[in-house]
């Protein structure tokens, strides 16, 4: 496996600069969200402001390993990489430890650190679709997006079990994207969309009591009767409460007084307290370097003509994308409750981490993006180009 110094213009600059913006707020807003007061007025932070300065350290380090391979090898060993991954879910089913506030099984205990292979595992999926659509055409007819769609359902499936529905189901928005840029035929993926949908049933009838609940609940969120909508109720009133401006960094009152519970707003709910403290402008200066962050990466794959690396960086957006919008969407009653963390700014390890190595996987692909450029199904022009270039140094599985 290569390395070498990566050589990093203005735009990746410019994506690492949002990504530490990104990473700043969510630190300001975990520490915050972290607060717990207690009956006669006093209060205390939790440890989770630490420990997630400790994770943004840990995923700094990962983001500079993913620099300096060529991700192109990463796309080459992409099948043992996802291998490894279905491994480790099946291994967390049977092994892993839960939450102390959540009964489910999603995390495997590695030393005094709790990995959560769901997170991971969106990663190799990414990378185990780019080299299965890299040079092959057959998921142009309806019979060749099997294969793309086994690789995505069997994982869904079994993090849907753990259960994590909201993780399972960000790997469906992933495929489609980069099946829609590698040129998979529209009225197939229509089909699928409709086959999916005639499935409903069948998955409403394996969804756990509290995921039907919250189903139920966004349906009639104007119903004060209905049973599972305080979170969501709570949310709603924080995003109101922030008004134009605010309330101030640490002077929620849906947040410090535990409105909002304890044990969602500093991941699940932190749109909510950024809301209340930051108000409309605020909260909108953080969607906006969301933005800005995908409008980026978008002009990294316009400008990366070797497919796997413009492949990888689609699913990277249409990853941290949808993570975003549903995250946010339910905080405001827009989309059901899920379990979906607000990439790079909530709390969580794992999901911190996998965030960063992504963009590094986009950072990457950017800086290396002017080597060897191979056959490109993509684009009609890089035929002629590459009979007017002269022979490139390194081959793709050099």
């Amino acid at each position: 496996m290569r390395f070498r110094t990566p050589r990093l213009r203005t735009r990746d600059w410019l994506i690492i600069a949002v990504m530490a913006a990104l990473l700043t707020v969510g630190a300001l807003f975990v520490r915050s969200a972290s607060y717990r007061s207690g009956p006669m007025g006093e209060g205390y932070y939790t440890t989770s402001p630490l420990k997630q300065v400790q994770w943004i350290v840990v995923g700094a380090f990962a983001f500079l390993a993913v620099l300096f391979i060529n991700y192109r090898h990463l796309v080459e060993h992409a099948v043992i990489f996802y291998v490894i991954g279905i491994g480790m879910l099946v291994y967390v089913l049977e092994h892993g430890v839960s939450s102390e506030t959540i009964v489910a099984r999603r995390w495997i205990q590695v030393g005094p650190l709790r990995l959560q292979p769901s997170e991971l595992m969106k990663l190799f999926v990414i990378l185990a679709m780019a080299r299965m659509l890299m040079y092959s055409d057959r998921h142009r007819s309806l019979g060749g997006l099997l294969g793309p769609f086994l690789l995505v359902l069997v994982p869904m499936a079994l993090i849907a079990r753990e259960p994590d529905l909201g993780t399972a189901l960000v790997l469906l928005p992933v495929a489609f994207a980069m099946l829609y840029v590698a040129a998979a035929r529209g009225r197939h993926l229509l089909f699928i969309i409709l086959i999916g949908a005639s499935a409903v049933p069948v998955v409403w009838s394996q969804m756990h009591d509290y995921q039907k609940r919250r189903v139920i609940a966004f349906f009639t969120q104007d119903d004060p009767h209905v049973k599972g909508q305080y979170h969501l109720r709570q949310a709603k009133v924080a995003v109101g409460a922030g008004q134009l401006f605010g309330r101030g960094l640490g002077k929620g009152t849906q947040n410090r007084l535990n409105f909002i519970p304890a044990k969602t707003r500093n991941n699940d709910f932190i749109f909510a307290v950024i809301c209340e403290e930051w108000g409309f402008v605020g909260a909108n200066f953080v969607l906006l370097l969301y933005l800005v962050l995908l409008f980026l990466c978008i002009l990294a794959a316009e400008e990366t003509h070797h497919p796997a690396g413009r492949l990888i960086i689609v699913g990277v957006v249409a990853m941290l994308g949808t993570q975003v919008i549903v995250n946010t969407s339910m905080t405001m009653g827009q989309l059901p409750i899920v379990g979906l963390t607000l990439p790079l700014v909530s709390y969580g390890g794992s999901s911190l981490v996998s965030c960063m190595v992504a963009i590094g996987l986009v950072v990457n692909v950017s800086t290396w993006r002017q080597v060897a450029l191979a056959g490109d199904d993509f684009d009609p022009e890089a035929q002629e180009r590459r009979e007017a270039a002269p022979m490139p140094e390194e081959t793709f599985m050099h």
